[in-house]
């Protein structure tokens, strides 16, 4: 069936308007995701190319035909810089402007000296092929595994859908002969529209899914992560450790529940300000977690008091490892205004027994960590009940 072009081109210009709006006002929002820019531009650009198209004949064709073919490629230009932006890479300007030139100039070429329609879709196809890959790839890379990627694996798809029917769309032009304008209506045209507002709308959605995936995730980061330290804080550990316990229990597997203290902290504190103690804890979690694997857990049990759940890990492995922390700790004085400030840790180990709950765990590795601080600081206690 043949629609009539200039209908389709309408509701591909009104469809790149709302998305333009929607994603400015979700960036107005928030202003950190600076991608949402990059994608509102690139629509309203788009939604500019595609509204001179209806200007064919009327205007000069020198003047509006690579104008409006140099919009269309720049919105999807600034789709693939969004894409980027998004993931937190740099944005290659100078080789995404270049690539905007040579197509422009391409366009130019073939109005100016020859009228071609069918080498300008071409060219056009090409850019808008290459953009759109390049886009899909960056969105299929960009999400580690432990972060949403629903929305961002799906818009990548639309892209690869998108790049490969333009891709299948230049062959069958090239195929059929010469083209009269690109406004004349034919089956290939038609297509060519249904799919480009399919397209459109497919990853207007995609980006403001993918923004909306990242600011649940933000949310319940800061629900569970400890700003500061970038520990658990308390209620996210004991969460994650119950469920821990549970599966220990039911695997008859060992589990080690460590409790660390940075010894006078106060003093630090009282010393040299609540800044150099901020950055005390900082160093203090850094340090502990270089040691840790990905199975372990780590959590701010409150003020300067962590918690340190070891699965798979007996109180004599956990020794071990609370060892080499109380050396790491005391190894690593925190650079302050021209000063070091020495830091040491006491350390608490309770086993985990079958048949106890955490709080069983806690009470017991609270009772070492009191012996530790009670025979000087700076020490590994086991406590006795397991020892």
């Amino acid at each position: 069936m043949i629609l009539d072009t200039r209908t389709l081109i309408i509701a591909l210009v009104g469809i790149g308007v709302l998305l333009s709006i929607a994603a400015f006002l979700t960036w107005k929002a928030h202003r950190h995701i600076t991608a949402l820019a990059y994608w509102a531009g690139g629509a309203l650009v788009g939604a500019g190319g595609l509204a001179l198209v209806l200007l064919y004949g009327v205007w000069p064709p020198a003047a509006v035909i690579p104008l409006s073919n140099a919009m269309v490629a720049a919105s999807y230009l600034l789709n693939w810089f969004g894409v980027r932006s998004f993931a937190g890479w740099s944005i290659p300007w100078r080789s995404g402007l270049a690539l905007l030139a040579a197509l422009t100039a391409g366009n130019l070429w073939f109005v100016v000296m020859t009228n071609d329609v069918t080498a300008r879709i071409l060219i056009g196809s090409a850019g808008i092929a290459a953009l759109s890959l390049l886009a899909a790839l960056n969105l299929w890379r960009m999400a580690a595994a432990d972060k949403p990627r629903r929305a961002q694996r799906v818009t990548a798809l639309v892209f690869l859908a998108h790049a490969l029917f333009v891709s299948g769309r230049a062959v069958l032009t090239a195929i059929g002969g010469p083209v009269d304008g690109i406004l004349t209506p034919s089956l290939v045209q038609s297509a060519g529209f249904l799919e480009a507002i399919l397209a459109v709308t497919g990853w207007g959605f995609g980006f403001l899914a993918m923004t909306s995936e990242r600011l649940q995730a933000d949310l319940d980061r800061i629900g569970t992560i400890d700003p500061l330290t970038g520990a658990y804080n308390r209620r996210a550990f004991l969460k994650h450790a119950e469920r821990e316990l549970a599966r220990a229990q039911r695997n008859g597997a060992p589990l080690t529940l460590l409790l660390l203290d940075l010894d006078r902290f106060k003093r630090v504190n009282d010393t040299f300000g609540h800044l150099a103690g901020d950055a005390l804890l900082r160093l203090f979690s850094e340090t502990v977690t270089a040691r840790l694997r990905r199975t372990d857990l780590f959590g701010r049990y409150g003020g300067e008091e962590f918690c340190l759940l070891l699965p798979d890990t007996d109180r004599t492995g956990a020794a071990t490892l609370a060892e080499a922390l109380r050396r790491d700790v005391a190894a690593r004085p925190l650079p302050f205004q021209g000063q070091e400030i020495a830091a040491s840790v006491s350390i608490g180990i309770a086993a985990c027994r079958s048949g106890e709950d955490l709080d069983a765990a806690l009470a017991a590795a609270d009772l070492a960590l009191y012996r530790a601080k009670r025979n000087g600081r700076n020490q590994v206690m086991v406590d006795e009940a397991t020892a």
